[in-house]
This record gives C-alpha cells, structure tokens and sequence, in this order.
C-alpha cells in the first residue's frame, strides 16, 4: 500500500473508479502515518463529486487514525488540530463534504478536543451555505451535527460565538428556499442560547439546558422547562447576567411580570416584530426568526418580553 500512495503523492489525480479501488484497499489495512494521511487528503481534493461510498471510506480512514494511531489515543490535540486544519485549508476553496463530514465524526467519537476545531467546522459549514444561497436538508443536518457535537463548543448549551455564526449565516439565506428543518435548528439553538445565558446557575439545569435535548431529531416541547421556570423570570436572578444594568434588570422584570399578566391574549402581527427590532435584527424577519419568536411567544410570553427589555441597552450579538 505504500508504494500505491507514493504514487498518489506524484499523480495527485486518480478516476472515480480507481480512487474507489485505492480506497477499499486502503480501509482493509489502515493507515499509519501522516504521510499516507495527507496523500489521502490530496487525492480527496482532485475528486470533483466525490461518492457517498467514497466520503464515508475516507471519514472513517482518517478519523480512526486520528483517535487511535495518534497519540494521545481518543484525543485531538493542539498539534493535530492545526495538522487537520492545515490539509483543509491549503486548497484554495472551502472544505468539502467528505473535509466536514472528517471533522463532525472526529468530534462526535472524540474524549475531548479544542474548540477552535468545532468554530472552524462551524464556521466551514456557515460558509458553505452562504456560497450556495440557501441550507439545503444535508448541510442543515450538519448545521444540527456540529451544535450537537459533544466535543464541540460548549459543555452544555450553545454558545455565543454559535449564535452569533447562525445569525450571520441566517442573515444571508433567510429569504431563500431552505430546508424545513433550518428554522428549527435557528430557532432551538438560539433559544437554547439566550435561556442558558439568562440562568443565574446553568449548571443546576444540566439535563433541561443541555444542548443535545433541544437539538434532537424530533419536534420538541421546550416550553415545559420554561414554563415551570416563570415565576424565576419575574422574581429571581434571570435578567441579571444579560442586562445593561441592574435598573435594565430590574425594568425586566417589571415587563415580564405584566406579560405573565397577560398570558392568553391574542398576539398581533405589529406585536410579534418587536422583539426582532428590540434585538437590532433586520426589519425584514426571516421564516427562521419568526420560528423563534412564535417558540419564545408560545412557550414563556414573560422571559420574552423581560429578554428584550434586559438587552435593550447591551444587544444580544457581539462582534462574531
């Protein structure tokens, strides 16, 4: 096999037929050394639509040869970080889907990693559906993957930085033809985001905040954590961490206790901007923000209503 991927290393172009040839080979023994690795990812570069069978060979190869060959076994380190990232970005183009599919699968088996690996798979992601206009269902279930990975960023709830890439990315596509499924990765995540970020504590709601619970493939009700949270959202800590100051905090808590008030009247379409206005979001809402304003309104009327008084000072979004 070695002398075959020297002869990769000097051709650097193989058919779709003799790249699936080379790559059974290659899965029966494995690789060993960067080297071969690397003549690997060449050869993953020159194909021009490389096949489901031929993207998953290579996902497995490479990513068993990270977390068993490398050492320390199960771990990405710095070093092998900046190796990974070093062999995607030299191409001159964005990473592929067999590149992606490599890094999500190595986060997803990994005992831990560093974050800058899952921002540079996310942020490959985003700019992947930004160059094709809109988020089709396969990279919006990569979208999902890389939020839900567990060695990716954020032990428990999604982050700022991964609110602030679903923005942008959502900023550029909002109005196009998108997967279905695109609102509801937006709209969970951020929600996930903006609930964990107004916890006083979110280590004693592990299991309710926890990512992977908002993120899964089904429908969920996010509104049963929330409800039985309410009466925290007009009295206690909530607003605190996420307000200007403690007056903005304290005027939150005031709205949201006359939204609570409230509860049951009917929402009219002028009342269902503001929220997206008092966030500093475009004029013009996307199907995706209108998903997350109905789960917000729907779910926990008050943690709304007191979340824009909170950030009307700060804004939610900070230079991603």
């Amino acid at each position: 096999m070695k002398a075959r991927m020297a002869q990769i290393a000097q051709l650097g172009q193989l058919s779709q037929s003799e790249a699936r040839l080379l790559l059974n080979e290659i899965y029966s023994d494995g690789i060993v050394s960067r080297e071969e690795a690397e003549a690997l990812f060449r050869l993953n570069s020159t194909l021009a639509a490389p096949d489901p069978d031929w993207t998953d060979r290579f996902v497995e190869i490479v990513k068993d040869f990270l977390l068993l060959q490398e050492t320390p076994a199960g771990w990405v380190t710095e070093e092998e970080t900046d190796w990974l990232i070093s062999q995607i970005e030299g191409k001159g183009h964005l990473p592929n889907d067999a590149e992606i599919d490599l890094i999500l699968s190595t986060l997803r088996f990994a005992e831990g990693a560093p974050v800058r690996l899952s921002h540079f798979c996310l942020n490959a992601i985003s700019n992947r559906i930004i160059e094709a206009g809109f988020a089709d269902d396969e990279m919006t279930e990569r979208m999902r993957r890389i939020l839900h990975a567990p060695a990716g960023d954020g032990s428990i709830s999604i982050s700022r930085h991964e609110a602030n890439v679903l923005f942008r990315t959502n900023d550029a596509i909002g109005h196009a033809l998108n997967s279905k499924s695109w609102e509801n990765v937006f709209a969970k995540a951020v929600l996930n985001h903006l609930v964990s970020a107004a916890h006083p504590d979110p280590q004693t709601e592990e299991c309710a905040l926890t990512r992977e619970a908002w993120l899964r493939d089904t429908d969920v009700n996010v509104g049963g954590f929330l409800g039985r949270m309410s009466n925290a959202f007009i009295g206690g800590k909530w607003f605190d961490r996420v307000s200007y100051s403690d007056e903005s905090a304290a005027r939150a808590r005031y709205y949201a206790a006359n939204e609570a008030r409230r509860a049951g009247a009917k929402i009219t379409e002028e009342e269902s901007q503001w929220f997206l206005k008092r966030l500093g979001w475009d004029k013009s809402i996307t199907p995706a923000e209108r998903r997350l304003v109905n789960l917000m309104k729907e779910d926990v009327p008050a943690f709304t209503r007191g979340l824009s008084e909170a950030l009307r000072e700060d804004g939610l979004r900070d230079s991603a």
